[in-house]
């Protein structure tokens, strides 16, 4: 029996004509490649400091006391987000040729119930297949929710897919107009398809999130560490308003990134931040700034801390991470005291340290790399993957 790629062609009746170029995955841990965990598409408010305590001072450190006083963690919950993209074929419609590409997308929270339980919350687990948007040819909103269901009828025959859980939710369109000046090059169509991707992970991390709160499981006693940038996805398919209600929900989370890109932001003297972030001592944080993303309304809480005391650091932003939080109103500022109490949590976070099992330990805090290995081992395997094309 065929696969999905013959499936297209058959059932597209001349409309498709699929090359069966080299299936493969397209996720890679090059170690020449720097990937930063933050966005670039944010607005700087003049440097303004988003914290109660307006000191101009560079560095704020975190007391001993404070940290040790820090027996109950305040931190219950841990959400991870990861996806695996796979380049299909190259499809031609009509007389241009387009990137094929399938996604694998994983979205999990991890809740720490006492220092013994440490347990599942939520996990999603989505297939989406991405396509020009020319896939549409009938211009119909039915079109590919009905194509899908044909593929999905289609592969259930096969014996391991029944046995994988394997069932595709979306067909997600990337336009396919002119590229700009950002996305020249081989590979600009196919970062389009896989951007579409990325941003059902993000919308998923949103709701996952709505939907604790909806439960009244996040409040100042029980908070969330999300894995990565809290900011706004430009492309994401929620509706600015959608956005909007749903910041609410951020009051108890804090965003961490593990890599980031140090000269995103000025300092209140409007010099990069960067060299204040190197010179960190352990248990230190720096102001905490206000930024925006371009594309929402939403105003963010950013700051860098320190997480550990090592005279044998591999770089000057090793043991740092990125916090975030989201600033509940416009031109608000979050209070400096839960400031240093969240950052006195996530020192004693850092402990135990996954070192020899990931090559960011140092930046890692142990709640969030169990959650990552646990959404990573829910992964279907590539192979089993690649073989339904």
């Amino acid at each position: 029996m065929g696969r999905i790629i013959d499936f297209i062609q058959k059932e597209g009746q001349g409309k498709y004509l699929c090359y069966k170029t080299r299936k493969m995955s397209l996720d890679t841990d090059s170690s020449d490649t720097l990937s930063y965990d933050d966005k670039p598409s944010m607005q700087i408010f003049g440097s303004q400091i988003a914290e109660s305590n307006k000191a101009r001072v560079h560095t704020v450190n975190i007391s001993p006391k404070l940290i040790h006083t820090c027996i109950t963690p305040i931190f219950s919950f841990f959400l991870d987000g990861s996806r695996h993209t796979y380049k299909i074929d190259d499809i031609a419609i009509g007389k241009r040729i387009f990137p094929f590409l399938a996604g694998q997308i994983i979205v999990g929270c991890c809740e720490r119930v006492n220092r013994d339980t440490f347990k599942k919350a939520a996990l999603h687990h989505k297939m989406v297949l991405s396509l020009p948007s020319d896939f549409n040819v009938d211009d119909d909103d039915n079109y590919c929710r009905l194509f899908l269901e044909k593929i999905n009828s289609q592969i259930s025959q096969l014996p391991f897919v029944a046995t994988s859980g394997i069932h595709f939710g979306n067909i997600l369109l990337y336009e396919t107009d002119a590229l700009g000046k950002d996305e020249r090059g081989k590979d600009g169509l196919q970062n389009r398809g896989i951007a579409k991707i990325q941003t059902v992970m993000t919308d998923d991390e949103q709701l996952l999130v709505a939907d604790l709160c909806k439960h009244n499981r996040l409040d100042d006693e029980h908070w969330l560490i999300k894995d990565g940038s809290l900011e706004y996805t430009p492309s994401s398919r929620l509706k600015d308003d959608e956005w909007l209600k749903m910041r609410n929900n951020y009051q108890y989370v804090v965003g961490v990134s593990k890599q980031f890109n140090p000269d995103l932001i000025l300092d209140f003297e409007k010099n990069k931040l960067s060299k204040t972030i190197a010179s960190l001592k352990p248990f230190e944080r720096t102001k905490v700034y206000r930024y925006a993303a371009e594309q929402c309304q939403t105003e963010f809480a950013i700051w860098y801390l320190r997480l550990r005391n090592s005279d044998f650091r591999e770089t000057h932003f090793s043991d740092v991470i990125k916090c975030e939080m989201v600033i509940p109103t416009e031109g608000g500022v979050i209070d400096s005291d839960t400031i240093d109490v969240i950052c006195a949590n996530l020192i004693r976070e850092a402990y135990p340290v996954c070192y020899g099992t990931d090559s960011r330990w140092a930046n890692h805090l142990y709640p969030v790399f169990l959650t990552e290995k646990y959404c990573k081992s829910n992964y279907i395997d590539n192979n089993i993957i690649l073989n339904l094309f």
